[in-house]
Formats: C-alpha cells, sequence, structure tokens
C-alpha cells in the first residue's frame, strides 16, 4: 500500500498521466498528505487526495470522529481516533469515482467516540484537483477549565462545573449539597438525607451528612442484654450482646451470661449430668458421673467395643470398635449401592452391598467405574455421558433396516443375548440374526402361509434358541428348531395368541401364554411345556379379560395384562398365584381411572414391574407394580397416544415405544422422547441393555440403536 501511494504522489507532483491500478506502485501516505498523518480514510491509492487538519483548542478530546462524503452521491469514509495532542492530521483517499466537491466533518467527544458525549464539531468543502492535494483545516473549540476530561455544559460539553476537577459526571456524590456527578438530583434526594435508618444496632435514626462528605445515622444510645432463647434465667454465654434502644426485649436477660447451651432449658449451671457427650451443668466438664464411659468392652457375639452412653443417657452400653461396613441398598442389583445406608459389622440383609457411590441406583447398567455405553447417559458416574468412541461417529439413533417384504408387520420380538434376535409377524414370518452374522435369515420350512401371522415369540437361549410362537389367525402353536431351520406345529388353540414368556420352575420349562379372544368377550391363559401331546397344554379356568401379553421370570411374580374395549377404566392386570385358579385379578380398573387397556408388561424383578396402554379420556395409560401395589406414573401429556410395548432394566431405565413412531425414555426424573420417526409404526421392543436396543415395526422395519 506504501509503494502505491508514493508512486501517487510523483504522479500529483509531477501531473502525470493516471495509469491503472495495475501500473501502480506502493507510495508514501506522507508525500500525498504532505505531513505524517494519524489516520487514513479509503484504502486506494489514486492521484487524489486531501489533507485533513484538525485543531482543538481548550480542551482535549477523547476521541475525534471525522467524516468525508460526495457532496453529489451517498458515498461516505469514516473513522474514530483516540487524540493524543492539539493537532489531529488525517489523510483522505478518495474513490476514483466520487466527484471532486467533498464535505469534511469532525465531531469531538468527550472520553470515547462509542460511549462518550459529542461536544463540538466543524463541517467544510473540499474541491479536489487533478495531481494537487486538497487541505482543509477543522477546528474544534470547548473548554475544560478544570482539565478533567470533561468540556463545560456552556461549551456543549457535560461538565456542571468546570472550575472544579473533583465535579464532572461519574464521580462519587458526597454529602456537601454539591452536585459532585452532574446528574441533576440533590444530595436530599440522592442520598436519601433525613430519611430513616439503622447502623450499627437497631436503634432508629435519621440520616445525616458526616465528616468527609460521608452519610451517617443519628441514632440514640442502646442498652445490651444477652439471649435467653430456652428462657432459664442465664444468658447465652456464647452470644453477642443485643442492643436495645428502649427497654430489655422478651427473651433476653441482662445477666449472667453463663448458659453454655441456650436452646436447651436442662442445660444451665447447676443441673443434673447426664450421658451424652455434653456438658449438661456447665462446668466445664462432660459425662463426669460416668468414669466407665469409653472403656473396652465385647458386644454378645458381633463386634470388640467401647462402652457408651445408652439410649436413655441414663447409663452405659457396649458398642463395636472394629472398622464398621457400611452397607447400602442396592435396588437395581449392580453391586453398588445408592439408597438406605446401614452401619453394621455384619450385612443388614439382601439386596445391601459394602459398596457405594452409584449414581443411578435404577439402572443396573449406571455404577462407579461401569463402562459407558451408548444410551446417553453418565455410566460410569464420572459426570460425563457417552466417552469418545462408545457411540457410533455418525450419531446414535434408532436405524431401520428392511427385513422382507415392505408389506410385512413384524409384531413381536426377542433378544435375550446382545446380536441374537428373533422376530415373528405376519405372512408366516419368522426371521433370525445371530451374533455372527449381519443379515436376517428367513425360516425356510412349516411356519406358515402368507396368510399366517404370528404375534408373540419367546426363545429358550438355554436350549439352542429353540423358538416358540403364537400365531394370531389360528391360534397355532408352533416352536422353531435353528438347527434345521424350520417350525413344527404343536396346537390348534382356535384363539388369538397375543403373548409368551417361558422360564424354568423347579428344573421343568413352562411357556406361560394368553390369548384376546375366547368366548363371550373373554381371554384365556394356559401354560405349555413345548411338547406337543395333549398332556403338554393346560388350559387354566380363571376367568379374565381379553389379554394381549404376558411377562415374568418366575412364578413369583408373573403378569397378564389386556382389558376391555369400553368403559371408563378399560385396564386389567392379572397376577399369577399358586392354586387349581392361578390367575387373579389385581383390581388395577377400581383404584385407578380412566387408564385404558393394556398393550405390553414387562417384570424387571419381584418388586419392579412395568404396563403401558392405550390413550383414553385424555390420560395415557403407564402403571408401575413396586412389589405391593400399582400405581400410575407420571407421563406427557403433549403427545396423548397408544403405547404399544414396554422394556425395564431398572426403575430408573425404562423404555416404551408409540404406536406412531416415538420412543420414550424414563431416567427416573422425567420421560423424554430419544426418538421420533412419525411415519413409521412401533408394535414390539426388546434388548439385553440402553445400548442394544430393538423395535419390530411395519413395512418390513426392524429399527435398531444405536446403529
Amino acid at each position: 500500500m506504501s509503494r502505491l501511494l508514493s508512486l501517487c504522489l510523483a504522479w500529483v507532483l509531477t501531473a502525470c498521466t493516471v495509469p491503472s491500478l495495475e501500473e501502480l506502485h506502493p507510495c508514501d501516505l506522507t508525500s500525498v498528505t504532505g505531513a505524517q498523518v494519524n489516520a487514513v480514510l479509503g484504502d486506494k491509492a489514486t492521484c487524489r487526495a486531501i489533507r485533513v487538519t484538525v485543531r482543538s483548542s481548550g480542551f482535549v478530546p477523547g476521541c475525534v470522529s471525522v467524516k468525508a462524503w460526495d457532496a453529489r452521491s451517498t458515498g461516505a469514509l469514516s473513522t474514530s481516533v483516540t487524540r493524543a495532542g492539539d493537532v489531529l492530521v488525517i489523510g483522505v483517499l478518495p474513490p476514483k469515482d466520487w466527484s471532486p466537491d467533498l464535505r469534511v466533518e469532525a465531531v469531538a467527544y468527550e472520553q470515547s467516540c462509542e460511549t462518550g458525549v459529542s461536544v463540538v464539531s466543524a463541517t467544510s468543502q473540499a474541491t479536489l484537483k487533478p495531481n494537487e492535494p486538497a487541505t482543509v483545516t477543522l477546528s474544534l473549540h470547548a473548554t475544560d477549565a478544570d482539565g478533567d476530561g470533561y468540556a463545560s455544559v456552556l461549551t456543549g460539553g457535560t461538565d456542571c462545573n468546570d472550575n472544579n476537577a473533583a465535579i464532572h459526571p461519574g464521580a462519587v456524590e458526597l454529602c456537601n449539597d454539591v452536585d459532585d456527578n452532574c446528574n441533576g438530583i440533590s444530595d436530599d434526594v440522592e442520598l436519601a438525607l433525613g430519611q430513616s435508618c439503622t447502623m450499627g444496632v437497631d436503634c432508629p435514626g435519621i440520616r445525616a451528612c458526616g465528616q468527609d462528605g460521608g452519610v451517617i445515622c443519628n441514632a440514640p444510645n442502646a442498652v445490651y442484654a444477652y439471649p435467653d432463647r430456652d428462657q432459664d434465667g442465664r444468658g447465652d454465654m456464647h452470644a453477642e450482646p443485643v442492643a436495645f434502644c428502649s427497654g430489655i426485649g422478651e427473651g433476653y436477660v441482662l445477666g449472667p451470661a453463663d448458659d453454655c447451651d441456650d436452646t436447651n432449658p436442662i442445660i444451665r449451671p447447676g443441673a443434673p449430668e447426664l450421658c451424652n457427650g455434653v456438658d449438661d451443668n456447665c462446668d466445664g466438664n462432660i459425662d463426669e458421673t460416668f468414669p466407665q464411659l469409653g472403656t473396652a468392652c465385647e458386644t454378645p457375639g458381633q463386634c470388640p467395643g467401647t462402652q457408651v452412653c445408652d439410649a436413655a443417657q441414663t447409663g452405659i452400653v457396649c458398642q463395636a470398635t472394629v472398622p464398621v461396613s457400611t452397607w447400602s441398598l442396592d435396588e437395581d442389583g449392580d453391586g453398588f449401592g445408592g439408597g438406605l445406608a446401614v452401619q453394621s459389622c455384619v450385612s443388614p440383609g439382601p439386596g445391601f452391598v459394602n459398596q457405594d457411590g452409584d449414581c443411578n441406583d435404577g439402572n443396573p447398567f449406571t455404577y462407579p467405574g461401569a463402562p459407558e455405553i451408548c444410551d446417553g447417559l453418565d455410566n460410569n458416574c464420572d459426570g460425563l455421558p457417552d466417552g469418545p468412541g462408545v457411540c457410533p461417529e455418525a450419531g446414535a439413533s434408532f436405524v431401520s433396516r428392511l427385513v422382507g417384504a415392505p408389506e410385512r408387520q413384524w409384531r413381536s420380538i426377542h433378544s435375550e443375548i446382545p446380536g441374537d434376535v428373533t422376530v415373528v409377524g405376519n405372512m408366516g414370518g419368522v426371521a433370525v440374526l445371530t451374533p455372527d452374522a449381519t443379515t436376517f435369515q428367513f425360516s425356510t420350512g412349516g411356519c406358515g402361509d402368507s396368510n399366517l401371522g404370528y404375534n408373540a415369540v419367546w426363545v429358550d437361549m438355554a436350549n439352542l434358541g429353540r423358538g416358540y410362537m403364537g400365531s394370531s389367525s389360528s391360534g397355532l402353536l408352533r416352536f422353531f428348531v435353528r438347527s434345521e431351520n424350520a417350525c413344527f406345529q404343536s396346537h390348534q388353540l382356535n384363539n388369538v395368541v397375543q403373548g409368551l414368556v417361558g422360564f424354568r420352575h423347579n428344573g421343568v420349562l413352562e411357556i406361560h401364554g394368553v390369548t384376546s379372544t375366547f368366548a363371550n368377550n373373554q381371554g384365556v391363559t394356559f401354560l405349555w411345556n413345548g411338547g406337543t401331546n395333549t398332556e403338554a397344554l393346560t388350559f387354566w379356568p380363571s376367568t379374565v379379560a381379553p389379554l394381549y401379553d404376558i411377562h415374568g421370570r418366575s412364578r413369583s411374580a408373573l403378569f397378564a395384562v389386556g382389558g376391555i374395549d369400553s368403559g371408563s377404566s378399560r385396564a386389567r392386570i392379572y397376577r399369577f398365584t399358586d392354586g387349581s385358579s392361578p390367575w387373579q385379578t389385581e383390581n388395577i380398573q377400581t383404584f385407578i381411572p380412566s387408564l385404558g387397556r393394556l398393550q405390553s408388561v414387562w417384570v424387571v424383578n419381584d418388586t419392579l414391574a412395568f404396563a403401558v396402554g392405550d390413550a383414553v379420556a385424555g390420560s395415557n395409560s403407564v402403571v408401575r407394580w413396586n412389589g405391593n401395589t400399582w400405581s400410575r406414573m407420571p407421563f406427557p401429556i403433549t403427545h396423548n397416544e397408544n403405547l404399544t410395548s414396554v422394556i425395564a432394566f431398572g426403575s430408573n431405565s425404562v423404555y416404551v415405544t408409540a404406536q406412531n413412531g416415538r420412543v420414550y425414555r424414563y431416567d427416573g426424573t422425567q420421560w423424554q422422547i430419544i426418538y421420533e420417526n412419525t411415519s413409521a409404526r412401533f408394535n414390539d421392543i426388546a434388548g439385553t441393555s440402553p445400548a442394544d436396543l430393538w423395535i419390530a415395526g411395519d413395512n418390513g422395519q426392524i429399527f435398531h440403536w444405536p446403529q
């Protein structure tokens, strides 16, 4: 740039013919303007230039703003310069397309151009001539007699007293009947003189001017007394005296101030000494009437200990002195407690562990030192969720894959081992994904024609992944043998099978199932041992409503859910009990109103289960079992929708699918939508952990989290 300006100067001085910008060389701005400049307006070197000299007198501006513009157009150049002296030189290099008639303006500010007040300005006209720099001088005059950086009000500034450098805007307002900060507010108003006040003590006074311009509070002398909160006639020896302006207040005494605990009336000089680790009689000694206190002893069959005060505080008892473990209640079974803590030499009972610090005791995948999994939560309790490399690089989500024809509906899904998934649906659909495979394999024989569909599947991973299925169209019960890649018919129920779950009871396989149709708008419950003979299938005689799901891990907590089609409380829940008619109603419809028909149930353990279902009467249907009773859970009312399936890993790790393509998660505090695809239809959810979730949907879609 400097070379361009030097060349330009040469043209100006020699009346040269102006070459194109491509032919220009850098030039020295000083030679164009005739002096060293403080700032330059414009960034193109031309053979036209203006040397603007700004002179200030009477005050030193904090900042000067200089502007040049074409009198015949809207173009303008401007800059702001912080002043260091009385003379400011600005070089103006107007654009080539400007006319010769220019205007130049300078504005002086107090303090700064951004926040200060404009004090004075000057404007002049300049006419450009080819090859001859124009010169303009602008004079700015104001008065700052006291040199405080603020010009007098009479000359456009804000200094209300230009003869005193201590008086200017922003100065500290003193109590001196002078407007020190030039805000126009009197001391009486700004400093609240004459108003009520308290100073030092709580005696009322009046605000007035003190020495050195400060404000004081004139208040009368006070009488000092000591608190006697326990009203035993003794003042608190640890308290400072309290000032009273007129009479001693209730709860205070003049003395003596020798009460060592003024919160307890039985602790005072002369009181009986108890065994409580307290100086009851305020003599400076503690428990002096119990000389054996602190001596060694042994607890009955427990631990060595020492003599301590008993509960009545009138004697002593033996207390263990060996290191006593802290046992914490571990509600999610991950080995770390986060609930009730108990100090004991031995375990207080089932569910207690000697490790605590679980930051989410309702999620078995969250505890100190746990491996981080891709679930959006803090698994290792370090305050940070999903560390580097835990989730896919593209981000975690429910990713769909097409399994089978687009018109296929996948209705039930089962996964007990990571990477092992079995899914069933309409059109005789049975597909299996094994841990060593990347695609689902369809069954090839005996599973049904295109008119046959399945609503339920349960897989016995203890028996080589043998699957058991219930039909939706003809009530067939079939089992799937992986080694033969084929299905085999077992029983014809002539009912719509909706749910299956299996476990071993006394070493014998039990597969419990439910149907939504039987007779008189009722469902049926049955027990199947997986065999094909008549004795393999038992129908329970309990009368039940139409049922849509069943789940449990043993007979001790086995639930079936469903309901009727109408009414204010449509939901029904049945629990398995021992006896000839084992399925008994939980009567949920009588104490939870406006609960829709339930579509899914999941049992976490013997004291925790969840069930979800259809929305009804403006309410979602989400309930929880705590080992004794069922209760409604709060659920977002923003989306009043039908919920199709639930899976839970603990009280604070619950996942629910909605029919319209939403997935909700409950983390112990609130429900959140973690996935939404309203074009999808979700029917069932399964998984082995919050980082391995599978959803069966319509249109041949199967979704997997996190990739």
